[in-house]
């Protein structure tokens, strides 16, 4: 059983600091902050409709989600086959390097992060104030911290300094005069928020509530936070807990940790992923999305590819997130992973060969438009297992960085690699988590963390320039706060 999201009633509770909240409420019948707040039922509800933020438009809901344009569309991974009109033209904007201010796909990853961030707050502000089992509020407070981590880390990598919110806004223009805070203090907060998460969550997930965090959630950002901060012997240490744990492994076949039958329990890799349901179309979890399955194959499927690919009722073929011909060409002969990741042709409904490449790592043959099972992972083990190698090598211990390079090639059928200095496992590093990751929204970060984002991409054409390494604050943020200064280049 996967997580089922409140009902948008409840949603409209939790959503409280920022000025698009209370622009965007819906009503509030019985149920109303003044009796809310009050049982470990409540509170169980209230943190997860923090998860439901998962599937706000700003991160991987309607349309897949801002970030894997943000993230993947940006990079050399993947572009657009879709037709350019005034729909597509922020995420255009966003692939030729063109943005703008204004580009709506940016403000509404900026408003869902924090939507979630509001959502995790009203949870912390609560809880001290409630009579129930400590072992139940030690948790609620864990996977609220933990996700407040979580958004926060993703913003300060997608914005630099943004507006630290650490307790609920109940005014209208209660963050109408915040400022930007310097990235250094929003990763203090994220860092504190992982290690009492770390502390006070569960080691292990119930199968009925699969999608919720665990400990080793909260060490493996944790550790990827440590990576990114460039403090290579705190990400090792953290890492190291995870792999030592034996609470994960890597599945024996790298198509089977995204198959729609692979179930919670017996997927052994994924630490977290967004859970999807299909069939539940005309339960609304999140204004604007219909029902609780993914839309990811359908909308990443070739444009216009119609019935012949995605069958009768499986919609038409978005062509978004359409993969690259580099990336096509950076998968090593026998990579078991490039046909379980992605296609180059398909048979049109004449039964003739159309050569556009196109994601098939998140697909269900059968599924409706718009509504298929399979999850999306945030965090898995093969990642744990490169972020390690990596913290490794940076601290010249490459020889011991090998083996866990090579954990991950075995399983794509690829041969070991030996004898590398510092300089070329870090290139090996940079193409392994490139092929393995595809199409799950690291490939933007990898490069920016390690610096490489202008030399690998100028290198290939693309028209990056260094002031991309952030997005710009949304102009609509700064009519409304006018202390709100913009990035710069924009």
């Amino acid at each position: 059983m996967k997580i089922k999201y409140i009902p948008l009633i409840l949603l409209a509770l939790l959503t409280t600091a920022c000025e698009d909240s209370f622009l965007e409420q819906v009503p509030v019948t019985e149920r109303s902050e003044v009796n809310f707040y009050k049982t470990a039922a409540d509170f169980n509800n209230a943190v997860v409709g923090v998860y439901a933020t998962l599937k706000h438009p700003g991160l991987y809901g309607t349309g897949s989600g801002a970030l894997f344009a943000m993230s993947e569309i940006i990079s050399d991974n993947t572009d657009l086959g879709v037709t350019r009109t005034a729909i597509s033209s922020p995420l255009f904007e966003i692939d030729d390097y063109l943005i703008t201010i204004t580009n709506s796909t940016i403000n509404t990853a900026w408003t869902g992060h924090y939507q979630g961030i509001a959502r995790a707050n009203a949870v912390l502000d609560r809880l001290p104030q409630v009579d129930i089992q400590q072992a139940t509020k030690d948790r609620i407070e864990g996977e609220a911290r933990f996700m407040r981590a979580m958004f926060y880390f993703n913003l300060v990598r997608l914005f630099g300094d943004v507006q630290l919110i650490t307790s609920e806004i109940s005014s209208p223009y209660g963050a109408n005069t915040l400022t930007r805070s310097p990235a250094a203090q929003v990763y203090e907060l994220i860092v504190n928020d992982l290690k009492v998460a770390e502390e006070k969550l569960p080691t292990t997930i119930a199968n009925a509530e699969a999608g919720r965090a665990s400990r080793w959630a909260a060490k493996t950002l944790l550790g990827k936070v440590y990576l990114t901060l460039k403090q290579y012997d705190n990400a090792a240490t953290k890492l190291k807990e995870v792999i030592d744990s034996r609470a994960y492994d890597l599945m024996p076949s790298y198509a089977a940790v995204f198959s729609p039958t692979t179930s919670f329990a017996a997927n052994r890799e994924v630490i977290l992923a967004v859970q999807y349901v299909s069939g539940l179309i005309g339960q609304p979890t999140y204004s604007g999305q219909a029902g609780q399955g993914s839309d990811m194959w359908s909308n990443w499927a070739p444009f216009n590819a119609g019935s012949a690919l995605l069958g009768t009722g499986g919609g038409g073929g978005g062509g978004f997130n359409r993969p690259t011909a580099d990336l096509v060409k950076a998968y090593e002969a026998g990579d078991v992973r490039k046909d379980a990741s992605l296609l180059t042709s398909y048979k049109n409904a004449q039964g003739r060969d159309v050569n556009d490449a196109y994601v098939v790592k998140y697909r269900q043959q059968g599924a409706l438009n718009a509504d298929s099972d399979v999850d999306f992972p945030i965090l898995r083990y093969a990642d744990v297992l490169l972020m390690y190698a990596e913290a490794l090598n940076e601290q010249g211990r490459t020889a011991e960085a090998l083996p866990f390079l090579n954990q991950i090639r075995k399983r794509a059928g690829l041969a070991d690699k030996i004898g590398l200095s510092q300089a070329d496992m870090r290139l090996a590093l940079e193409q392994e988590r490139r092929v393995e990751l595809a199409f799950e929204n690291h490939r933007w970060f990898d490069l920016v963390r390690t610096d490489r984002y202008l030399p690998v991409l100028t290198g290939k054409g693309l028209k990056v320039q260094a002031f991309h390494r952030f997005y710009p604050i949304p102009q609509r943020e700064i009519d409304l706060n006018r202390t709100l200064t913009q990035n710069q280049g924009y």
